[in-house]
């Protein structure tokens, strides 16, 4: 399995962070420790380590369900047939992941579940910037505190639509890329420009240093 594979299909990936438990991840993803249990066969609940990657069966019910983890906030003016193109899916397979929705009448601040494709971008974090480069050659820049070498990939996309308006994008190694708001620590990025590398990085995509 590829490192920036993810869990099943109505699973998603988590990496465990200071603090957590079994119990509270049951609560925070509405589901229970058993169910926990059964899809992280031989995990030990009294044995959690920080940056143990394991899978979840439910995603958090304040946003459309996404087995992917893959989410994406609409823009002003945006459209379904634009964001589809940049993310590389048809418009057919983005509607049949977001059921329910109407692509016609999209409402800034809504969210959508993108379908997983090859990500048609790369992160490069070098020397307090972070810089986000797409296939088409638009290139997107920001600073960034903490420092990142190596190489891993983007795994999943954690988002809190409540008053932190958290986002969050977990890498493979570990590590995530988070806003100041998401206190999560890591790589940190301003909560502006992480609201914007939010929506231009699916799951899938490179991270090098």
């Amino acid at each position: 399995m590829s490192k920036c594979n993810n869990c099943p299909a109505g699973q998603t990936p988590y990496i465990i962070r200071k603090g957590d438990t079994i119990w509270a991840l049951s609560q925070t993803y509405a589901t229970t420790v058993q169910d926990i249990l059964n899809v992280n066969p031989g995990l030990d609940p009294e044995n959690l380590q920080i940056g143990q990657r394991i899978c979840l069966p439910f995603v958090p019910v304040n946003y459309p369900a996404c087995p992917t983890g893959n989410y994406y906030v609409v823009g002003k003016g945006q459209t379904f047939l634009k964001i589809a193109a940049y993310f590389g899916v048809s418009y057919d397979l983005l509607y049949k992941n977001n059921m329910g929705i109407d692509p016609d009448v999209l409402f800034e601040g809504q969210v959508l579940c993108i379908p997983v494709a090859p990500s048609p971008v790369r992160i490069r974090i070098r020397d307090g910037v972070l810089t986000v480069t797409h296939k088409n050659g638009a290139v997107t820049s920001c600073a960034v505190k903490g420092s990142f070498t190596g190489s891993a990939c983007v795994i999943n996309k954690q988002l809190d639509i409540g008053t932190s308006g958290a986002r969050i994008l977990d890498l493979s190694d570990g590590g995530a890329i988070s806003g100041e708001a998401s206190r999560y620590g890591g790589i940190v990025v301003g909560n502006e420009d992480m609201d914007k590398l939010f929506n231009l990085v699916p799951v899938g995509t490179e991270v090098t240093g």
